[in-house]
């Protein structure tokens, strides 16, 4: 799975590399009882200098993705079980906790609890270690026991009561996540600044059958640390209305080095599969090692135009009402071109950067080929699924 990592501010260490550091905490179930045995995990957030390739994940989810599997962005991650009371303590260094040139990583706790066939409730907390004894606020895990989706032709209706234990409302945040129930649990949605009640557009999901889950995230600090803390909640059920979009299963294309749309086969943008993104083409046969061709290192298209759009043949003239795009990251704006023979292109919406992208055009668009790209002619650095609806 690849996903974009979201690199934060950087700020020069204050510990020591040789300093002893502890970090504590607590974990605590719905009910305020302690949540002992339960598997904590504590990683480092790479910095921009740290990244190398290999696998990336967003900073809200690299924490879980250790606890459910090795990946080698997690193999300095330290795990330990809580205690009878709930309590975990990590013990390392200063030089763990900095990144490159000395600066203070952004750390990460997570935990889960079990939830049988589904996944049960996650908290996360992040922050930077800038003295030798950290305190990590006690974290609740959430399960609003009237969490409830429900899908109709229209939209996704999502409703839940309460809030986690120990957060202020005023301060919290939601987000809902719409995952596939494959082994993975791709992330298909997620809809930002919800509220119970709240709706998403049935488009956004399609035919899936999967699960939803609602986020509560808010900001506290103590002892001289910030703290941004997230509960996940347990998944419920999510079972899409809707068939597939007109685009499933149709051609596609990305753009080539010299800017000429180069065939994806088989294309991996309109095969309802919402992990891995789309195959980038390379800017050279091979690297000046002999190794296997990459794709462009640079935001920068002026020397080579490879990546810089993406685009689907529905096969022939449709309407077209609204396109959606799952895993994207761009660094700008996002523009959606329609065309009737390939070639002669009409500018239909501009919408700004989101992971997540809904575009609804203007009635009356009927076009053959729908085409994205980044406003400025950068690089799509991913992109999972691009759904076409008419």
């Amino acid at each position: 799975m690849a996903v974009a990592l979201l690199v934060t501010g950087c700020s020069a260490s204050k510990i020591p590399e040789d300093a002893e550091v502890t970090i504590s905490g607590r974990l605590t179930r719905a009910d305020g009882a302690p949540a002992a045995g339960v598997s904590v995990m504590l990683y480092k957030e790479p910095d921009l200098g740290e990244v190398a390739g290999g696998v990336l994940a967003t900073v809200t989810s690299l924490g879980l993705l250790c606890l459910a599997r090795a990946v080698e962005l997690c193999k300095g991650a330290r795990k330990v079980t809580t205690d009878s009371a709930g309590t975990y303590t990590f013990r390392l260094t200063g030089r763990d906790t900095q990144g490159t040139f000395n600066t203070a990583s952004t750390m990460g706790i997570s935990a889960r609890l079990s939830g049988g066939t589904a996944l049960g409730p996650a908290v996360q907390a992040r922050f930077k270690v800038q003295q030798a004894v950290v305190a990590v606020p006690t974290l609740a895990f959430w399960e609003p026991a009237d969490l409830v989706a429900r899908a109709d032709r229209a939209k996704v209706s999502v409703k839940w009561s309460g809030r986690p234990a120990q957060e202020v409302q005023k301060s919290l945040r939601y987000s809902v996540t719409a995952t596939s129930d494959n082994d993975a649990n791709d992330v298909v949605w997620v809809a930002e600044d919800m509220r119970p009640g709240g709706a998403l557009d049935a488009r956004a999901i399609g035919d899936l059958r999967g699960y939803l889950r609602v986020t509560a995230t808010a900001e506290a600090e103590g002892s001289g640390t910030k703290f941004t803390t997230l509960h996940d909640s347990q998944s419920v059920r999510l079972v899409g209305v809707l068939g597939p979009p007109q685009s499933r299963g149709t051609g596609c294309a990305v753009a080539g080095r010299e800017g000429e749309p180069e065939p994806l086969v088989p294309c991996s943008l309109t095969d309802g599969e919402y992990g891995p993104s789309f195959r980038q083409q390379p800017c050279q046969d091979t690297e000046a090692s002999g190794a296997p061709p990459s794709p462009q290192p640079t935001r920068s298209a002026k020397a080579c135009r490879s990546n810089t759009f993406v685009q689907i043949d529905l096969g022939a003239r449709r309407p077209v009402s609204a396109v959606f795009a799952h895993g994207l990251s761009v660094s700008s704006r996002t523009v959606i071109e329609t065309s009737d023979d390939g070639t002669s292109w009409s500018r239909r919406a501009d919408v700004r950067q989101s992971r997540f992208l809904e575009a609804v055009l203007s009635s009356g668009v009927d076009a053959r080929y729908v085409r994205l790209s980044e406003d400025g002619g950068y690089v799509i650095s991913e992109l999972a699924e691009l759904a076409v609806w008419s």
